[in-house]
């Protein structure tokens, strides 16, 4: 009987007869595998551990599933983040572009009604806050209120959305502004509606400010007919020389013209008596 020979390819490998006897038998492939170790992986151990406590009680399952799911990721973003690590392991932080070299503003016919310099003035405000003011006073144009999103004010500002709520954030806890929930009809959340307060509107637009205003001046300095009204005559005022040119004449000038007035007018009264003479 002839050998049977293997139909096995010779690339494929196949597995020795570790335990044939003979001189031909192969090596013993157990032995040359190492012993695994006993301890699990410290992940697994760790993934045990929450879901044990949420089987105890103590977390939520939610909780238990974050967790979890937070032990694989963190060895993953330290290993993607190890290139851009400072000094003691911590991130370095994003490089800052130069003021100078930033775009300029675009062009825009937007400007600020009358406003007071009280937030100016204010040490409590950052400056970028203050100019925030500026910008909503400028959109309210002649009123106190505007409607605006924070996504807008931040591509207005150059800001991100985070730093335009803590620029509201103190607006209000100054007493600047008011701020209300935009909602439409079906009560989806459009945007915010700004009122800004009477720290930032001028003096005399409100009526206890002028008032207050008029009472602080003294009498003396309120005076604008002091140079051209005369006390002792009331109800009439003098010329005076700044807008008119005074014309001083005599009397006898004066009599003068009324006696050649008198003489042309009895002149004229003869010669019409003279008309009406009938001739005989």
């Amino acid at each position: 009987m002839t050998e049977e020979r293997s139909r096995t390819p010779r690339r494929v490998p196949v597995p020795t007869r570790a335990f044939s006897p003979g001189a031909d038998a192969g090596t013993d492939l157990f032995a040359l595998t190492q012993a695994l170790p006993d301890a699990p992986h410290p992940d697994f151990a760790a993934r045990a551990e929450i879901w044990r406590d949420q089987r105890a009680g103590v977390i939520s399952i939610a909780e238990a599933q974050r967790r979890s799911a937070a032990i694989g990721a963190v060895s993953a973003k330290a290993t993607s983040s190890a290139g851009g690590q400072g000094r003691g392991g911590n991130p370095r932080p994003p490089v800052a572009r130069p003021r100078h070299e930033r775009p300029s503003p675009n062009n825009s016919r937007q400007y600020a009604q009358p406003m007071a310099t009280t937030a100016a003035r204010d040490d409590r405000l950052t400056p970028n806050a203050k100019a925030f003011l500026q910008v909503l006073r400028a959109r309210c144009g002649k009123g106190r209120v505007t409607s605006i999103t924070k996504g807008t004010a931040g591509n207005i500002m150059a800001r991100s959305t985070r730093t335009i709520r803590r620029y509201l954030v103190d607006l209000v806890r100054f007493g600047y502004v008011e701020l209300e929930i935009l909602r439409n009809g079906r009560g989806l959340h459009l945007g915010l509606t700004v009122k800004l307060t009477a720290l930032v509107a001028p003096f005399y637009e409100e009526a206890k400010g002028l008032a207050r205003w008029l009472a602080e001046t003294p009498a003396a300095e309120f005076r604008p007919f002091e140079a051209i009204y005369d006390p002792m005559r009331q109800g009439v005022t003098l010329l005076s020389s700044k807008n008119q040119t005074q014309t001083i004449s005599s009397s006898a000038t004066l009599g003068n013209t009324a006696t050649n007035r008198s003489a042309a007018r009895g002149r004229l009264m003869r010669k019409m008596e003279a008309r009406m003479v009938p001739t005989i």
